[in-house]
């Protein structure tokens, strides 16, 4: 009887504390809706997953957290992670949306595809509205010099008094009233090409609004830190 009570309490000194040390373990747990979002998590350490995603043992101090699903607005936020503490998060990730990339084309060009995470199309029309505006500016200028001209040489075409002097200055009226005809010919032309830039990119974002991509999600999927192996090693596991 005296020999059970011994190995009772041996037992209960052998499961009791290691049970406590697997409870206050502690760690981050993210899931989110819907799944299979990466998770960015930056402190300390930097580590990344897929949500589902656990994040156990050594986490500790300020982190910031980012999550980003293609099609999902970017999530962020800031983190006070305790070693002894486990924490739960839940993130409903906020669509984007038609309006939201329309808007902000219209403002910009290209920036509704690039909200999109369509860079390189983003950067095309941008690039495409600057070129688009710069020659606008130049073709206007040009136009304004050479209108003056024009003016200037009717004014004087006007006041000539003779048959001889209106038909020296003839010429020159020809000329210059055909230089700001072609200056605004130009200007017209780069008006047009800045408004087809804005146009287009605008039908874009409207008719070909990505849709959500199909994501492979591994379930059951933890990244866990060792700091018995080094501060920043991670330990790769798939609970079965």
């Amino acid at each position: 009887m005296y020999s059970k009570r011994i190995l009772v309490s041996i037992l209960l000194c052998l499961i009791v504390p290691t049970a406590f040390a697997q409870e206050a373990g502690g760690g981050l747990t993210i899931d989110t809706s819907p799944s299979g979002a990466e998770v960015h998590l930056s402190g300390v350490i930097s580590i990344e997953g897929l949500t589902p995603v656990k994040f156990a043992q050594g986490l500790e101090g300020h982190y910031q957290l980012r999550i980003k699903k293609s099609g999902y607005e970017t999530y962020k936020s800031n983190l006070f992670l305790q070693p002894d503490r486990n924490v739960n998060l839940t993130v409903k990730l906020t669509p984007k949306t038609r309006l939201k990339a329309a808007a902000r084309s219209l403002l910009i060009p290209g920036w509704g595809q690039s909200y999109t995470d369509q860079k390189t199309k983003g950067w095309f029309f941008t690039l495409a509205a600057v070129g688009a505006g710069a020659g606008y500016f130049m073709t206007d200028s040009d136009f304004d010099k050479k209108n003056d001209r024009y003016k200037a040489a009717l004014s004087d075409y006007n006041q000539a008094s003779t048959f001889e002097e209106k038909d020296r200055l003839y010429t020159r009226l020809a000329l210059t009233k055909k230089e700001a005809y072609d200056a605004e010919n130009s200007r017209r032309i780069a008006i047009g090409a800045a408004i087809a830039v804005w146009g287009i990119n605008l039908l874009d974002v409207l008719f070909f609004f990505p849709e959500e991509s199909g994501s492979m999600v591994i379930d059951k999927l933890s990244l866990k830190s060792a700091p018995q192996k080094g501060g920043g090693t991670m330990v790769l596991s798939y609970n079965f």
